[in-house]
């Protein structure tokens, strides 16, 4: 049985009942966060929460009531989860009104759900003849505010399930011929050692991982810039990963069919700092 925790309950997640009024359901009038958890130890937890907090002042959704409490939730739910390993989804809703409107009535109560699930480790971890991920491109349909964690993932969906019908694993979107990140990832590259990312915008999500991995490189005294990346860069550079609290790190292989020239994990620099971030 897996539970969830749902306004003040933990729950089996089958008796879970949100309103259809809710604001969430009828408009995506809420945001989430997905945290990691490594043998029943939730990772990076205060920066996730951080980043939920700003999705939050961003929006101008009220925090919960439970908001101080949820390190102890989501300690409890991991603990009643029985996975050594697990993914958890927190979403906060503006909650529940009257009636259904764009402009939400005043001093409504937002609604919590927080959920667990199993994590599959990183097969990149250990396994050295895994082919890299393959990519297609996409031109970034979404919204002006992809620095904000919403739920309303709709354009993200549809490029994966193109991308998925075509052969290919993932998604590198891009804007104007600038490259700004995967449909659930941060992207960096590689050339002639230095490691570039694009910097910090609207246009993506700042990544817990991809923060987390700056600072490995850092401590590796590896150069880490952030800078404008161009479509024409990616076919140009070493190597190329994809990052997220879920994927950690992963090598591409693969461009919309194209092959790209793949270092041997034992060269690469992916797996040196996939190393490091377990230890």
């Amino acid at each position: 049985m897996t539970y969830a925790y749902f306004n003040e309950t933990f729950l089996p997640i089958e008796e879970v009942r949100i309103s259809p009024l809710d604001r969430g359901f009828l408009f995506g009038d809420s945001v989430y966060e997905v945290i990691p958890v490594y043998e029943k130890k939730p990772f990076l937890f205060e920066e996730h929460i951080l980043r939920l907090k700003r999705s939050l002042e961003e929006t101008r959704i009220s925090r919960p009531k439970q908001w101080e409490n949820l390190e102890e939730i989501i300690g409890k739910l991991v603990e009643l989860n029985r996975a050594i390993n697990q993914s958890i989804y927190a979403q906060i809703s503006r909650g529940v009104d009257i009636n259904r409107s764009h402009i939400a009535e005043e001093d409504i109560e937002p609604t919590l759900f927080i959920m667990s699930s199993d994590l599959t480790l990183n097969p990149y971890r250990c396994e050295n003849n895994i082919e890299g991920i393959k990519v297609s491109l996409q031109e970034d349909p979404r919204w002006k505010r992809c620095d904000i964690k919403a739920t309303t993932l709709l354009p993200n969906i549809i490029a994966l399930n193109e991308a998925v019908s075509s052969g290919s694993q993932d998604v590198i979107f891009y804007r104007n011929q600038e490259v700004t990140e995967g449909a659930s990832s941060n992207i960096f590259l590689v050339f002639q050692g230095e490691v570039f990312t694009p910097p910090q915008s609207k246009n993506i999500l700042t990544g817990v991982t991809r923060n987390h991995v700056i600072n490995l490189l850092k401590d590796l005294n590896l150069t880490i810039s952030e800078r404008v990346i161009y479509i024409e860069d990616l076919f140009k550079a070493e190597e190329i990963w994809l990052t997220s609290s879920t994927k950690e790190i992963q090598p591409v292989s693969e461009i919309n069919k194209k092959k790209l020239s793949v270092r041997s994990p034992e060269k690469a620099l992916w797996r040196r700092v996939l190393e490091n971030f377990h230890n």
